[in-house]
């Protein structure tokens, strides 16, 4: 076996991680006040390039590479993330749990555990292109930073909330 990590450890990372995007998204939508939009947003985004940047240290020649493959898996990832908006809310669905019909529960679950699984799936056809463009090192540093990313951007959530 060939293979750095084994495939059930790297549908495990995967999986962690889309865990992770889940927690991350429910504590964006469990912040007072309206879901992060446009600026605020663009601020995060250009944030997590930033510190990306910082810590990947892309050649001029990988990030020419890196790029354009990491705008085009932030786009798909965001079209998954839009299609949990599409249906009830998180709060919507809180507030309606003990009348929403088992059925509808039911729905709701598999749509989520689907979400998640298009993630995993995303993730790992994306790694074969970052792979491509930078090589495997940096490619599976790039996942381990958006993880890293995602944990300093609860942190600060957190200290910003009052939390230490």
């Amino acid at each position: 076996m060939n293979n750095i990590y084994p495939s059930n450890i790297f549908n495990m990372k995967s999986l962690y991680l889309s865990i992770s995007l889940l927690l991350f998204s429910v504590v964006l939508s469990a912040q007072p006040g309206p879901p992060m939009e446009g600026a605020e947003f663009e601020k995060v985004e250009a944030y997590k390039v930033k510190f990306i940047t910082d810590k990947l240290d892309l050649s001029p020649e990988e990030a020419q590479q890196f790029w354009p493959v990491y705008n085009e898996y932030t786009k798909k990832i965001k079209e998954i993330h839009q299609r949990r908006k599409d249906g009830l809310s998180r709060k919507e669905i809180k507030e309606q749990w003990e009348e929403l019909e088992d059925a509808e529960l039911r729905a709701i679950a598999l749509q989520e555990l689907q979400n998640q699984a298009d993630i995993a799936a995303l993730k790992r056809a994306y790694f074969e292109k970052f792979e491509a463009a930078v090589g495997s090192r940096k490619a599976a540093t790039f996942y381990r930073l958006e993880l890293e990313f995602h944990r300093h951007l609860m942190e600060m959530l957190g200290r910003r909330k009052g939390r230490p």
